[in-house]
């Protein structure tokens, strides 16, 4: 269905207190293929690559692209939106891709490429009333083969946006991870792990003023049924996952669930979510003095 009036709506979303985000996938494409195939991941035959679920998918090196979803950022934040979220914003890494060429890379790595596409991303909203973000995979944090993979450098994507989002899901962890058996049946360990993995990382890079990226990590919002070693994700497994949040020093969260189905009493209320910061803030300080 086709919102016909997207401002109005916005607005009437905007007047029950909810902040509102355009989620903008970036390099993975299942109809840009058919309008502009000279945008697209080429094998050497001139053919566009489809992932396994048979999606094209964009080059990122095609900078007429960059002018395209930057200008459906812009517009987004002219209907309305509080913040401009990309998602995607990688290449793809599926088998396959071997037979994908990329010609421009030997002038221009992964990494430097998708950061160059953030902070181009940044320019064009920086006049916009609109906070800009940015989903990164968590492995990333901490592993070269996993940065250079994807084309996300986690430090230097952070001097770029407002937000940082590592998707760091427990079931995206292979058995070992942090020392942790398995660590989709450790939300709390594995999530705490991550962020203060993510801390020590921007903190390598940290000099006096210059400006980093507020973390916000998204978080899993679902059974991971398809592991060998799982647990269900209820209501204990949410807030464990909250409350590493708030113990590694970061007070803001997102919540993943493919259906965008949520049972609301996992959550806390907000009287309840203060509380629970400000005791994890409390505890912080102690340690700390």
């Amino acid at each position: 269905n086709i919102v016909k009036d997207l401002p109005a709506l916005l607005k009437k979303c905007h007047e029950q207190g909810l902040y509102l985000i355009a989620r903008l996938v970036c390099f993975r494409d299942p109809a840009m293929g058919e309008v502009h195939p000279e945008w697209m991941n080429q094998k050497a035959d001139g053919s566009l690559f489809k992932d396994n679920s048979g999606m094209t998918w964009i080059n990122p090196y095609k900078k007429d692209y960059w002018d395209y979803i930057a200008s459906v950022a812009e517009r987004c934040a002219d209907d309305g939106f509080d913040e401009i979220q990309l998602d995607y914003v990688r290449f793809c890494t599926e088998k396959g891709m071997k037979e994908v060429q990329y010609p421009e890379e030997a002038e221009t790595n992964k990494t430097q490429i998708i950061t160059d596409f953030v902070q181009y991303m940044s320019d064009r909203l920086a006049n916009k009333q609109v906070f800009f973000s940015t989903d990164v995979f968590g492995t990333i944090i901490g592993s070269y083969v996993d940065s250079t993979a994807v084309g996300q450098d986690y430090s230097d994507m952070a001097a770029s946006v407002d937000y940082m989002c590592p998707m760091i899901y427990p079931s995206h962890y292979g058995d070992g991870n942090f020392g942790i058996e398995h660590p989709d049946t450790d939300p709390y360990k594995t999530i705490y792990s991550a962020l203060r993995s993510s801390q020590k990382e921007l903190a390598l890079v940290k000099s006096g003023d210059n400006y980093q990226a507020t973390v916000r990590p998204w978080l899993q919002g679902f059974t991971a049924s398809y592991l060998q070693h799982y647990i269900p994700y209820e209501k204990e497994q949410f807030r464990a996952q909250i409350q590493a949040v708030y113990d590694s020093g970061y007070d803001e969260w997102l919540f993943w669930n493919a259906g965008s189905n949520y049972d609301f009493s996992y959550f806390y209320t907000k009287e309840e979510g203060a509380s629970v910061l400000s005791e994890a803030k409390t505890d912080q300080e102690g340690n700390n003095g």
